[in-house]
């Protein structure tokens, strides 16, 4: 790149031929100052017609408005966010400061303030760096149809009619490492269609008695009513021990069409945010690890995720009909726990007690216990 003082010994040679030369030649001189320069045509024409400037000013370099005090406190926000994508964490600034303020994590400056609550979703994508944690280890699905009451279980696909909270997926996930074969730990997922609430629990193998054992200790911590659940055809969804129960508890049981992932979207990628990036692909084929896994899903892995992390909901989709490309559009990110105080049918017994615990809460503490409960499983792999 061409210095200052270059250009400007340039431009006096230019100007000595400049005058003097013909219109096709002025057109090749000009074409060539403007190619080495990088300045705009009409820019290089003022500065060749009009009188050389007396002193050559250098341009001021504009300040930085959102200047390093400014990312520091926002890569600390989303840190104690679990580093989720910028689409996700920006509309949730301002929620996580008031809460790490009040905790005491963070000491910002009124101004700082501001301009965390001005920054734009471009200019957080600029400074936050994403750590993809993705393993390149896969595995072949382990769901296995279950044979019995297909007729009994009504088959569902699309939207749920209703939208109120209580109505979930549910599905399971293998922590067998490369191979299949033996015993080892599933993690079971279910998430609220409405909120995105979800609950986790470790149990071993793929038992009917054992699922639905879990599945009714899941039932008890949410902060809703189970109405409606909606499994793939795996055998320990499609069962007698879980119909029965359903069909006692009033809970709607439905399944999903077999081979077709995309009936049951939310809990797929909740497989991958709420137990994938936490657990991974490791092999988990003993006891101990089934009861530490639990001891951390129970405790403060559901309060983190349903308090701190917020997710993106689909508003609608819009075709182009001219190039059939699809367009989403997504309603503001939320947390599980915001969603469920702004539903109309959320008791004010309900919201009191959300927010009774929301303010014992400390996300940042909430993640050191998380990480010290995950070296404690990773220590029983050696």
């Amino acid at each position: 790149m061409m210095s200052f003082m270059s250009k400007r010994e340039y431009l006096i040679e230019l100007k000595r031929k400049y005058f003097k030369a013909s219109k096709k030649k002025k057109i090749q001189l000009l074409d060539d100052f403007c190619e080495f320069t990088h300045y705009h045509r009409k820019s290089a024409l003022r500065l060749i017609n009009n009188r050389l400037p007396s002193k050559w000013k250098h341009p001021k370099r504009r300040d930085k408005y959102y200047d390093q005090p400014v990312i520091d406190a926002l890569l600390i926000l989303w840190r104690a966010c679990d580093e989720i994508c910028a689409e996700r964490f920006q509309p949730y600034i301002p929620t996580i400061l008031v809460k790490l303020i009040e905790c005491g994590e963070i000491t910002v400056s009124e101004e700082v303030r501001l301009k965390l609550h001005q920054i734009s979703l471009g200019t957080v994508k600029k400074n936050i760096q994403k750590i993809q944690r993705r393993s390149t280890i896969r595995i072949k699905g382990t769901t296995r149809p279950g044979s019995l009451l297909k007729n009994q279980i009504a088959v569902r696909y699309g939207d749920w009619k209703d939208k109120d909270p209580g109505y979930c997926e549910t599905d399971t996930v293998a922590h067998c490492g490369e191979s299949v074969s033996g015993e080892f730990v599933y993690s079971l997922d279910v998430i609220d269609l409405y909120s995105g609430w979800s609950e986790q629990a470790a149990i071993w193998g793929k038992g009917e008695l054992a699922t639905k054992m879990q599945i009714d200790k899941i039932s008890e911590r949410l902060p809703f009513k189970l109405l409606g659940l909606n499994p793939d055809n795996g055998s320990e969804f499609i069962n007698w021990q879980l119909h029965r129960y359903c069909k006692k508890n009033q809970i709607t049981l439905t399944r999903t069409r077999p081979y077709h992932k995309n009936d049951n979207p939310h809990i797929e990628q909740k497989n991958w945010t709420a137990i994938r990036q936490l657990i991974g692909y490791r092999r988990l084929d003993k006891r101990q690890q089934q009861f530490l896994l639990n001891d951390l899903y129970e405790n403060e892995w559901r309060l983190y995720l349903n308090f701190f992390q917020p997710m993106l909901k689909l508003k609608k989709k819009v075709k182009n009909l001219q190039t059939g490309k699809i367009k989403k559009q997504y309603y503001q990110a939320k947390t599980p726990y915001q969603r469920l105080l702004e539903h109309p049918k959320t008791t004010q017994e309900q919201r009191d007690m959300l927010r009774s615990v929301y303010k014992t809460l400390n996300p940042i503490k909430i993640r050191e216990q998380i990480n010290q409960k995950l070296e404690q499983i990773r220590n029983t792999l050696k």
